[in-house]
């Protein structure tokens, strides 16, 4: 069995070794998920979102195809040339803005997968347009726009 385990964050900076040499089996199952769980930690992005309501078809990405309401339109800053449909995105709203203001989350750790199925250009000066039900299970709709971390999925 290995004794090392190196583990490093997602800009390839910092190098972390741990010994494994003195731990316990189930010390080990349960710490090295765990280790790569924070290591992945910080790899999300900070972006602005909105909503749109229904009728959330026709698309950009798939014309008439349905695919529910755990979906997002994109701003040119992910659309990516058309790449981007499809793509899924974990997205959740924070407690404070990164200048520090109140945004009323409705639950700051819930988070939800979104798949891309539309491009909105500029958004509303958002990056992601998401479904309406998606964006009230983040927030009160009144709220118009919020502050999201998101990350690919």
């Amino acid at each position: 069995m290995a004794t090392d385990l190196s583990l490093t964050n997602i800009n390839n900076s910092h190098w972390k070794t741990i010994s494994l040499s003195n731990m316990k089996e189930e010390t080990i199952i349960f710490a090295v998920p765990m280790l790569l769980f924070l290591a992945s930690i910080g790899a999300e992005t900070s972006g602005q979102a909105s909503y749109y309501a229904e009728p959330y078809r026709p698309s950009a990405c798939n014309w008439n195809n349905d695919y529910g309401t755990y979906i997002t339109s994109v701003s040119d800053a992910l659309w990516d040339n058309r790449n981007a449909c499809g793509r899924n995105y974990v997205v959740w709203c924070t407690p404070f803005s990164h200048e520090g203001i109140f945004q009323n989350c409705i639950d700051g750790l819930s988070r939800y997968v979104v798949t891309v199925v539309d491009y909105c250009g500029h958004c509303n000066n958002s990056t992601m347009l998401l479904s309406q039900e998606i964006f009230s299970a983040l927030t009160n709709t009144e709220k118009g726009q919020i502050e999201i971390l998101y990350e690919e999925f």
